[in-house]
């Protein structure tokens, strides 16, 4: 009896070892109602994968890209276009006077410093693919006067990644420089970059530099771009300088823009005597263009800049 006894323990005394060895089915459900760990989670779902047949984990994707390849943001809700910055802004006391000069255009820097109203200078630094001879000098000239400095590019028909290019090699990627494409009829392509062109154009600088150029466009081409580019984000986000020679304007085509950056408003075309100008900029010519910023110097300078 004792030895059946004892040998009844032994075996008692293994089977419990034995089953105090087994491992627990990783791929058996279990509820936990317990707080899980980062370190938890991830494995879990490592023994997930492994139990369905797959050992392999899909890698987690980011969920939007980095470094998008242009912005993907309208812009927000504008306010409504204000008629006042349209009827001769230039006589009001708070405005501010641009010039915008190519290598035709005489400049007296020292008579202009005498109008305190001209803040800042815009100049051509190239057209199609040939380059403006006066801007790099124009350009020190300015900038040592204490000018805003911007330059424009006059597009043309064809090469229009070369003539992309072609403007930032003049500009130099300067923060300072405000940039504008210059388009001046859209509807004309034998003579001037085609919106399709200006698209690329557009696209590719801002692809370059991160930065959005001003457009330069007249009314019509304004209206034009409302119809072809206004769900475009580059066009949506870039600053129109607008180009209409009158001293009032009642229909400006707000869409895409509610208002103008600078408003070219005199030029050759309405301005053929020196001393009849709508503005009469001191040490210039009838040929000079003029513009006008709805706002005073400290407010151009804070929006002098590439989007």
């Amino acid at each position: 009896m004792k030895t059946t006894h004892t040998s009844k323990l032994l075996v008692l005394f293994i089977t419990l070892f034995a089953l105090s060895c087994v491992k627990e089915d990783p791929c058996a459900k279990k509820s936990d109602t317990g707080t899980s760990t980062t370190s938890q989670n991830s494995l879990a779902t490592d023994a997930s994968a492994k139990c369905s047949g797959d050992d392999t984990t899909t890698p987690t994707q980011p969920s939007e890209p980095t470094e998008p390849t242009q912005p993907t943001d309208p812009k927000p809700p504008i306010d409504e276009t204000d008629m006042s910055s349209f009827n001769r802004p230039w006589d009001k006391s708070h405005t501010s006077i641009v010039i915008d000069a190519y290598e035709g255009n005489s400049i007296d820097w020292n008579k202009m410093a005498t109008d305190t109203k001209v803040v800042g200078v815009i100049h051509r630094s190239s057209i199609g693919m040939k380059v403006d001879t006066q801007y790099k000098a124009r350009r020190k000239i300015a900038l040592e006067r204490g000018y805003l400095w911007g330059a424009y590019h006059l597009g043309r028909p064809g090469n229009t990644i070369a003539q992309a290019d072609f403007f930032l090699s003049l500009v130099q990627d300067d923060p300072d420089t405000l940039m504008i494409l210059d388009l001046e009829d859209t509807t004309n392509s034998g003579s001037f970059m085609s919106i399709p062109e200006a698209i690329v154009f557009m696209e590719y600088v801002y692809e370059k530099t991160g930065k959005i150029p001003t457009v330069y466009a007249n009314h019509s081409t304004t209206v034009l771009l409302n119809q072809k580019v206004k769900n475009h984000p580059l066009f949506q986000q870039s600053k129109l300088w607008y180009a209409r020679f009158k001293a009032n304007v009642t229909d400006f085509p707000a869409a895409i823009w509610p208002n103008y950056f600078l408003w070219q408003f005199s030029s050759e075309i309405n301005c053929t005597t020196t001393g009849s100008c709508l503005y009469n900029v001191p040490g210039t010519k009838a040929d000079m263009d003029v513009n006008v910023f709805n706002g005073s110097a400290r407010d151009l300078a804070s929006k002098w800049h590439n989007d």
